[in-house]
């Protein structure tokens, strides 16, 4: 049992490092926009996992005693094994990575289809077998396989389903690390492009300096302070320009981020009005120290931001 319970933390180690690779953002946008790809890698992932679950459920419960559900026992972890063969296929096909059979792994469909597929007339290649599983035989680690073909002939196949599984599970996890190395590749790319090119350079220290001519403009509104208040506010809005486009460029701009810089784009509207014009009739000067009061706050949550997706990109 050891094997299979360490191929079986193996396998879900690896589930995890896939889900995690799709389910970031910069990468599921790009995934989601094939929908179709998008359900087959879904749809994979899960199907792997919960034929992973089958399968240690199997090894850990008791064989039942009554003759009946011992079919059914045996019946569902084949059938979970040919289901994780295809559901691997399938996910590796989504994700453009080669995936053979390997010759141990037909073996074990083969099995699948003699005992539970099509038992009652199985052919293969010019011979065709009717197949059964002897009842007597049956157990929690295997049976055997009774056939007669060609007019009398027979024949006698102990199938050990420990061996089947930990056979089973070598191959599945071999075709799941092809996939891991190659998002890992993706990701270790796509880093590479942008980490010398951090975020937090565009919103730089400097910034300060201009939310307070931004400021002096507001509290001291003499024409030159108003014009160069007005200049650094354009600085802002340049920055913060940059910063959405390197954003969308590295696929790091979820909707409420987008949601947010709306807002604050808004905001910088809304003080450039009030600083180019003296007839805005509905923002006084209090509102304009809100506005302001706004803009430097929310500052400091976008470059928070910027500094956590650098470090993403420089941290692992």
């Amino acid at each position: 049992m050891n094997n299979i319970e360490d191929s079986l933390i193996k396998f879900c180690d690896i589930e995890t490092q896939v889900r995690d690779h799709i389910n970031t953002h910069r990468y599921q946008k790009v995934l989601i926009s094939e929908l179709d790809n998008w359900s087959q890698i879904c749809s994979s992932l899960d199907t792997l996992g919960d034929t992973g679950l089958a399968l240690k459920s199997y090894f850990e419960s008791d064989f039942p005693a009554e003759a009946g559900l011992s079919y059914i026992y045996t019946y569902g972890l084949l059938q979970a094994l040919f289901i994780q063969q295809d559901a691997m296929n399938h996910l590796s096909e989504a994700f453009d990575v080669p995936y053979e059979l390997s010759d141990e792994l037909k073996s074990i469909r083969a099995v699948r289809n003699a005992s539970i597929g099509h038992p009652t007339k199985n052919r293969v290649k010019t011979t065709t077998y009717f197949n059964h599983i002897s009842r007597s035989s049956m157990s929690k680690d295997g049976f055997t396989l009774a056939r007669f073909y060609d007019e009398g002939e027979s024949e006698f196949i102990d199938v050990d389903l420990k061996k089947i599984v930990e056979t089973q599970l070598i191959g599945i996890n071999t075709a799941y690390a092809l996939i891991t190395d190659k998002l890992r590749d993706i990701d270790e790319q796509h880093r590479a492009k942008f980490m010398e090119k951090p975020l937090a350079d565009i919103l730089h220290s400097t910034m300060g300096y201009m939310f307070e001519k931004v400021g002096q403009a507001i509290y001291s509104p003499s024409s030159s302070n108003v014009s160069f208040g007005l200049s650094m506010l354009e600085s802002i809005e340049e920055a913060y320009m940059n910063f959405k486009s390197a954003l969308q460029e590295r696929n790091e701009l979820p909707d409420h981020t987008q949601y947010d810089l709306d807002e604050y784009f808004h905001g910088i509207q809304r003080m450039k009005a009030y600083l180019t014009s003296s007839s805005v009739n509905d923002f006084s000067e209090a509102d304009a120290r809100i506005y302001l009061f706004y803009l430097q706050k929310t500052h400091k949550n976008f470059e928070s931001l910027a500094r956590e997706i650098d470090e993403n990109y420089v941290g692992k």
